[in-house]
């Protein structure tokens, strides 16, 4: 279960080798660090400044303005229930918007190049463009003054200098577009830079719409909050109160339509009327000119109750006179491609619900066709769709508009013939007398239908005039509202620092994660249950591999005690031992462990012999200034004795058998039975025996030569050996095919001040791994020479 979990936590993540790691790269976090303040210091120091500009405005919502209908008469034509939210949505729409974009004509847009930055030059540029013809293209185009009366134009701002120089003043083309440029400066001299774009008034208001926020003041009121953020106040300023303006106007206007086609609609009757109310009247003083005399017989006794019922049908014949006539001038208007508005039925004193419904359902279809037409060109799908909901609407409304005139036509001809049965009753008055109440009457009647226009004219001007916008100003934007939103230094540095650290340490992580070579003790401690028998700390200008028996004080001698320590303890006592030195691959250390720890034994006093049992690439015995000429091949093929297969070294207590010449099959020899009577003599003769074998990795050599061992050591280099060769290793000793190794790790690299470590790391040792751990032995040592 502890092997497996070994196995199972490679890539966790070990913080206190993660820290080191960042101690060893500390280098790149001072870089990332630098990097960072420089890039704050670039942003605060060339970042335009940005700028919250907000204005205030209280909206008339649907309860405010209840009641005030009732105050005047004709209120009822301006009078409107508001939502705050369509209100925010009418603010917000693309058609008012278009208003804004018109009312400022913000025609060009003009900029400063600097160095490092672009400014836009606002409200005062320092030239103007004018378009005498055509719209110029939207592109930007760049200008340099090469003198206080002549400039150089061009849309590539690298091809500015081979531009030919225009004349302040002269017209020239941009496109198709005629313009001239006008100096607004006195002194344009020098070699300044500009540049100015076309403004587009539909592109224009679609910015609006996206830069401008509103926002209730609190749930609970009707206060609107309008505000932009941008890089010039100034700008922001105009914007927000041109829009507040527009929309009150626009509020204004809306409410003030119903009122003046009313008043258009009544002026037209009044017209009409006012022609025949003349005539009668003439009629009326003639008829009184030509018989005063006779007056007397206006006191007549006759019965007049059938006169007065004349009187009162044709007061209903004026009524339906005036629905004729409204219906009459509803479809006129219908036929105006510019209809918007018209009012209602109830204002001339009839109700007509069913063609009030419909105008209101063809006033909103209008409304959403008009809004789209500022988005969409003619030949839109959506648009066609739209004007096509518009024309079947108008349509609808024509068919009721005309089967209502008609209703209205049929009931005045009925009136008229009940008038006329009427008159027949009063045939019995005199001539004169008749024609003299036929002329009053008639003149009665007009004079009421044209005091009752008059009225409703008067009532409709008096809405008009008492007409109140829609919404009140608290506060225009002014510089008073304007806010500094940035660039944030101590922001900008915090975030900088911050991500100037945070990188280099994500990289160093991934140094951590992604390393697949042997760094740290850690990385052997994840990855194997195997214990670390020792280290060996050695510089990188070694002239040759013999280097404990040149001073036995060192700090690498001293670690090759401590190894011996260790496998004393793992070779439970026993008085002679045979040890088995191996690898992955070769490069690792392999015979240069075998030799020096061979050393260190025959300095205890221990008889000890090396052999070579790498038969495949012998090199030990040039260690020892030996020949190769006989060894362990030629022993194991019968070609020379015991004897002479044995070469004595320099070092007092060590022999040598090499490798021999190399054989076509050392791992045949290996598994004969002369190896076996080999190990045999060796044990009797000698206390340790150190096996120097093939690495593991490559060949099967190593694991034919385990059964003749009592240790088994596994070189690591560091830096060198991959992790994979570790957990090869771990699964063979898990699997029972290796048993009683341990791991020796090579070729650390010592740093002053800072004990033994991998690669620099600060680390240990590696004196704990079987038994009681050992350190590094005991007594006193000195330090290796620095260059030998």
């Amino acid at each position: 279960m502890e092997e497996s979990s070994k196995v199972n936590n490679i890539f966790q993540i070990d913080y206190k080798v993660y820290l080191l790691y960042i101690l060893r790269y500390w280098y790149l976090l001072i870089l990332g660090l630098g990097v960072g303040v420089a890039y704050a210091y670039y942003q605060v120091r060339y970042t335009q400044s940005t700028y919250d500009t907000n204005a205030r405005m209280l909206v008339k919502d649907e309860y405010s303005s209840w009641g005030q209908e009732y105050f005047l008469p004709g209120m009822e034509l301006v009078s409107s229930r508001n939502r705050l939210v369509n209100e925010i949505g009418i603010i917000k729409s693309f058609t008012l918007m278009y208003r804004v974009a018109d009312r400022l004509d913000w025609e060009f847009s003009y900029f400063k190049i600097g160095t490092i930055k672009t400014t836009e030059m606002y409200p005062t540029p320092a030239f103007k463009v004018e378009i005498q013809n055509d719209i110029p293209p939207k592109e930007k185009y760049f200008v340099e003054f090469t003198s206080n009366n002549k400039f150089k134009i061009n849309s590539d701002f690298d091809a500015l200098g081979e531009s030919d120089e225009i004349t302040i003043g002269e017209s020239f083309y941009l496109g198709k577009s005629q313009i001239k440029i006008q100096k607004v400066f006195a002194n344009l001299t020098g070699k300044e830079s500009y540049s100015f774009q076309y403004n587009n008034k539909d592109d224009l208001a679609r910015q609006f719409q996206s830069s401008i926020q509103i926002n209730v003041e609190t749930p609970e009121s009707s206060i609107l909050t309008l505000s932009q953020g941008s890089r010039n106040p100034d700008k922001s300023i105009d914007l927000l109160n041109t829009l507040i303006d527009t929309y009150i106007d626009w509020g204004i206007e809306q409410n003030n339509k119903i009122a003046s086609n009313t008043i258009q609609f009544v002026d037209a009757q009044l017209k009409v009327i006012a022609d025949s109310l003349v005539k009668t009247e003439y009629r009326f003083e003639q008829f009184q000119k030509k018989n005063i005399k006779d007056r007397i017989f206006l006191q007549g006794n006759y019965d007049k109750s059938n006169i007065l019922n004349v009187l009162e049908l044709e007061e209903l014949l004026s009524d339906r006179s005036i629905q004729r006539g409204y219906y009459s001038a509803l479809l006129k208007a219908l036929e105006d491609s510019e209809f918007t508005s018209f009012p209602s039925s109830a204002v001339f004193g009839f109700s007509d619900i069913s063609i009030n419904d419909q105008i209101i359902k063809l006033l909103q279809v209008i409304s959403e066709r008009e809004e789209l037409s500022y988005q969409y060109k003619n030949d839109n799908e959506l648009l066609m769709r739209k004007s096509e909901e518009v024309k079947v609407q108008k349509n609808r409304v024509k068919r009721i508009a005309s089967s209502s005139m008609n209703q209205v036509n049929r009931m005045m001809d009925s009136l008229k013939t009940v008038i006329k049965s009427e008159e027949d009753k009063v045939l019995m008055i005199p001539r004169e007398e008749r024609e003299y109440l036929n002329l009053r009457r008639e003149n009665k009647l007009l004079s009421d239908l044209y005091t009752f226009l008059l009225n409703k004219r008067s009532e409709a001007s008096i809405a008009k005039a008492s007409n109140a916008p829609k919404a009140q100003v608290l506060d225009y934007a002014s510089p008073y509202s304007v806010k500094f939103t940035g660039p944030k230094q101590t922001s900008i540095y915090s975030y900088a620092t911050i991500l100037g650290i945070f990188i280099p340490s994500i990289i160093i992580l991934l140094f951590y994660l992604f390393n697949n070579r042997i760094i740290d003790p850690s990385d052997i401690n994840r990855i194997t249950t195997i214990p670390v028998l020792g280290s060996i700390a050695l510089k990188s200008n070694l002239q040759n591999n013999l280097i404990v028996e040149s001073n036995l004080k060192s700090i690498v001698s001293e670690s090759f005690r401590s190894i011996r320590t260790n496998i004393n303890f793992m070779a439970s006592g026993k008085e002679k031992l045979r040890i088995l030195v191996t690898s992955s691959i070769g490069g690792e250390g392999k015979t240069f462990t075998s030799i020096n720890l061979a050393s260190i034994f025959a300095a205890s006093g221990k008889r000890t012999i090396i052999l070579g049992a790498d038969m495949r690439k012998p090199k030990i015995f040039q260690d020892f200034d030996l020949n190769n000429d006989v060894g362990l091949s030629s022993y194991l093929i019968n070609k020379c004795e015991f004897e002479q297969a044995i070469q004595n070294t320099h070092i007092k207590n060590l022999d040598l058998m090499s490798s021999g010449p190399i054989p076509p099959n050392p791992a045949e020899l290996i598994e004969g039975a002369r190896m076996k009577e080999l190990m045999d003599k060796l044990n009797d003769l000698y206390d340790v025996i150190m096996i120097d074998s093939p690495p593991l990795g490559l060949v099967t050599d190593a694991l034919l030569l385990k059964k003749y061992s009592d240790v088994n050591i596994y070189i690591v280099r560091h830096n060198y050996t991959k992790q994979t060769y570790i957990q090869n290793i771990e699964r063979l000793h898990s699997e029972g095919v290796i048993e009683n190794i341990g791991i020796v790790v090579n070729a650390i690299k010592q740093t002053k001040g800072m004990g033994y470590s991998y690669n620099g790391l600060y680390g240990y040792g590696y004196g704990y791994g079987y038994g009681y751990g050992y350190g590094y032995g005991y007594g006193y040592y000195s330090e290796d020479s620095k260059n030998k």
